[in-house]
């Protein structure tokens, strides 16, 4: 019910008034107070502190959403307003403040009075806490869930107590000075790491079975060292600028991954990558079911960073090894690699139940002629690279795929297509003069 209708209620119906009053869900933002966009933060402020003042407390939910707020001025009403807001029994506290260059410091010491019993989900963004903070925060909410850290730069270390029994998932983003984390949470199943200097050694892991982890030469440690680490994965995704070694071959094993995604940002200086190496994660993991692979290359470079398929190329071949619960393979940014062909011929031959086959000649996001009127920005040595790649899928692979198994192929859209065609064109009237 829109804010205007609801206060016309209110007038005439106790009743309504009552449980208006009494509402455990309070969500504001422009569209939920009633203002145009021309309102100024003003007005905003004016309203929200009406209703918070006059509401009897049991809130469940308090979120407060500034963005795109003009004259973003707040920061005397918001101290008040989480008073209000934050009492035993919240569960959900979202703050969205607009970008300024003001700062608001967040009362964590609000956070920490008395036992938050019910607060499951906690996600904080560039936020100015430090760790005695944010301490005193985790050790009064023993039912939290989840943990997310994002852009906190004055977190310089975080420690997780094993009182957070229910704690499962913890993500940590960008925050430049933490360096170690330690935890004692015995139900942490999910860790998500964006930073490279980040050390979780300390972590109870034993019971992790999901890790999503962006870090540079990471793939050698997460074959000699996750097994031991983290026995029970299921999931595991792993996000590398550079390789210093291949993968390499070991007898440990990831008895019970079901998932593997391995993103690799090749860049100029990247020595050469053999992606045929990752076979070893295929011969580690029996229960392997989806493999996605997606290999990012600066094409302009590409002849540096991989040996390309020729029509002189010869295959090699890996000992033999039966996959017999691989369904599905999908490659982005597949290109004339011959590592990276060699990896799906190598495949086709082993994994016996293979259901899909998917080889996407774009990295990442693709562009749509049905969705987007603008093709999304692509670099004009990848689509050079384009039909190369496509020309080594029907040379190597195209005739290696069985019968039962989807083959799918993607290459640019058409309008991608005809710029291609411009740029190659633009390349001969060039070389011929």
């Amino acid at each position: 019910m829109p804010m205007r209708a609801a206060a016309r209620a209110a007038s005439v119906s106790r009743s309504f008034l009552h449980s208006w009053r009494c509402h455990p869900n309070l969500i504001f933002s422009k569209d939920t107070i009633g203002l145009k966009k021309s309102s100024s933060g003003e007005n905003f402020h004016h309203k929200i502190d009406r209703i918070l003042r006059n509401h009897s407390g049991g809130l469940k939910t308090f979120s407060l959403d500034y963005s795109g707020m003009c004259g973003f001025d707040g920061t005397s009403y918001l101290d008040s307003w989480l008073q209000i807001a934050l009492k035993p029994g919240i569960r959900e506290v979202t703050l969205w403040l607009s970008e300024t260059n003001r700062k608001y410091n967040f009362p964590c010491s609000l956070l920490s009075v008395g036992p938050l019993r019910s607060l499951t989900s906690l996600h904080l963004w560039h936020v100015s806490s430090t760790w005695d903070e944010l301490k005193c925060l985790l050790f009064n909410s023993l039912a939290l869930e989840q943990l997310e850290l994002v852009h906190c730069k004055e977190i310089a270390c975080l420690k997780i107590p094993c009182s957070l029994q229910r704690l499962s998932n913890l993500s940590v983003f960008e925050c430049l000075d933490l360096n170690v984390i330690e935890s004692k949470a015995p139900n942490l199943s999910t860790l998500f790491l964006r930073g490279h200097r980040l050390n979780f050694s300390c972590v109870e892991t034993l019971q992790v079975k999901k890790l999503d982890i962006l870090r540079s030469n990471f793939i050698q440690d997460a074959r000699t060292k996750l097994p031991s680490l983290m026995p029970n994965l299921e999931t595991l995704v792993i996000i590398s600028g550079s390789e210093v070694v291949d993968a390499p071959m070991l007898p440990t094993k990831f008895l019970y991954l079901k998932h593997l995604t391995i993103w690799l940002m090749f860049r100029p200086t990247s020595r050469p990558y053999d992606c045929l190496s990752l076979v070893s994660f295929l011969d580690a993991s029996p229960s392997l079911e989806t493999l996605v692979h997606l290999a990012k290359v600066y094409v302009t470079q590409l002849c540096m960073v991989h040996e390309l398929m020729r029509a002189d190329s010869q295959v090699r071949h890996m000992p033999e090894h039966r996959h017999a619960c691989l369904k599905s393979l999908k490659i982005s940014g597949f290109s004339s690699a011959k590592s990276l062909v060699e990896l799906v011929c190598y495949i086709l031959k082993n994994a016996v139940s293979l259901e899909c086959l998917t080889l996407d000649t774009v990295y990442g996001h693709r562009c749509d002629q049905g969705k987007y009127k603008r093709c999304i920005p692509m670099s004009d040595n990848l689509l050079m690279e384009a039909p190369r790649a496509l020309l080594a899928i029907r040379r190597y692979i195209e005739n290696k795929v069985p019968s039962t198994v989807e083959f799918i192929v993607l290459k640019p859209c058409s309008r991608c297509h005809v710029r291609r065609r411009q740029i190659s064109s633009q390349s001969c009237n060039a070389i011929s003069i």
